[in-house]
């Protein structure tokens, strides 16, 4: 089984890189957390998940264990392939997910191109019964719930200015690759700023 690859990026797009391993060229489809670490002609590890399936076999790359952890257990949940999975995670941080399971924060979810409520709710309901206690009480709630806010406040902006769902996922998921943790601490009108400026390059 591999479980992490270490190579050259030779290039890097919204979803995914190019690794150069040994002179293998591998497609690995990224959790945003791993896009954040890779830049094209610089070395890096990724922790990595080979999926193979009737429909396709697909390389997924992850910044540590956790991600991968939480990555193989939503595609546990019935009805959430690969793709789906890393969508998630695209838009999502471990410690997000978590945190919104923590909360049953649905719309959290909800955020991510093609989850519905549904889905949401059943991804919540399965997450909290099988992530660890221990896992789920080390994320602080109080945080995680004003976060959330300040990102659903921000996106029904963007979208009322006319921006659509994608471009909107895509730009909030850029400023949160380059802020990481201090991410969070931003309000409404510096997030705001931030995306605007995001999209206006696209």
């Amino acid at each position: 089984m591999i479980r992490s690859l270490c190579g050259e990026v030779l290039s890097v797009t919204e979803t995914s890189v190019i690794l150069d391993v040994g002179g293998l060229g591998f497609d690995v489809f990224c959790s945003r957390g791993a896009l954040s670490l890779c830049s094209p002609g610089e070395r890096v590890r990724l922790t990595a998940y080979l999926q193979i399936s009737e429909a396709a076999v697909a390389m997924f790359g992850f910044a540590n264990e956790t991600e991968r952890e939480i990555f193989l257990k939503i595609t546990g949940i019935k009805g959430i392939g690969g793709r789906t999975g890393m969508t998630i995670l695209s838009v999502l941080s471990a410690d997000e997910i978590v945190r919104a399971v923590s909360l049953s924060d649905v719309n959290a979810f909800m955020r991510v191109p093609g989850v519905g409520r549904k889905t949401a709710e059943r991804i919540c309901f399965e997450l909290k019964n099988s992530l660890s206690k221990e896992f789920i009480s080390a994320i602080p709630a109080g945080a995680s719930a004003s976060a959330s806010r300040v990102v659903d406040t921000v996106g029904d902006a963007l979208r009322s200015l006319g921006f659509g769902q994608g471009d909107v996922v895509a730009a909030l998921s850029v400023v949160r690759a380059a802020l990481g943790e201090d991410f969070d601490k931003l309000d409404e009108e510096r997030l705001l700023k931030a995306a605007l400026k995001e999209l206006q390059r696209r």
